[in-house]
């Protein structure tokens, strides 16, 4: 039986204790069995949103066209008036884009935005801002820790990782915050707690 050695955490630059850290956490993983780390094929990858939101484009049409007392006939009539080319959207048109069947092109979609006072980002995203830091986490699985969802999402990823992957991150975050701060444990704890408790009452104020 091959008895694996757990690497020895390195001295010198915090890029050396990452490599070191990641070294420890993947003999752990092994030893553990654990294989829980390797992405399975068809996983998001991060930069990705973990939907498509232009599957939802059809449904914000009719919402927006409901909300201002339009038939489909009404915003027809209405793409028509803001047409250069006075062509507008047909109502039938219009009918296959709020099923799902057809979606509209780029000149349709300017059309439907006038008319509907709507951007084009929330028309296709269903969110005027979807690239705002608060929604990294549809992309890259975090959230900008100035945002108390930001400080749920780290707490909740920590709580739910390997216990030795948390243990390796926890210690490189400390070293790192222990080398750009001098006076990072003192009073460490307390600090932690009311930033906690801050974020807390942050967040409840979003519900």
């Amino acid at each position: 039986m091959v008895t694996r050695k757990t690497p020895q955490q390195p001295q010198g630059s915090a890029l050396d204790s990452l490599a070191g850290l990641a070294a420890q956490a993947d003999a752990l993983a092994i030893e553990a069995g654990d294989r829980s780390k390797r992405q399975p094929p068809g996983t998001r990858q991060p930069g990705r949103f973990r939907s498509a939101p232009e599957d939802d484009l059809g449904q914000r049409i009719q919402e927006n066209r409901k909300a201002k007392n339009l038939t489909q006939g009404d915003l027809a009539d209405l793409t028509r008036s803001l047409d250069s080319e006075d062509k507008g959207i047909s109502r039938a048109v219009l009918s296959l884009y709020e099923s799902g069947t057809n979606r509209p092109s780029p000149r349709e979609i300017r059309l439907l935005c006038e008319a509907l006072t709507i951007t084009p980002n929330y028309l296709i995203y269903g969110d005027d801002a979807p690239f705002h830091e608060s929604n990294d986490y549809q992309r890259y699985g975090m959230l900008s820790r100035s945002e108390p969802e930001g400080y749920a999402w780290m707490a909740y990823v920590l709580a739910s990782a390997h216990l030795s992957h948390a243990e390796a991150a926890m210690r490189l975050l400390v070293d790192l915050a222990r080398g750009t701060n001098k006076k990072f444990d003192q009073g460490a704890q307390e600090r932690a707690n009311q930033l906690l408790l801050d974020m807390a009452d942050e967040l409840r104020k979003q519900r």
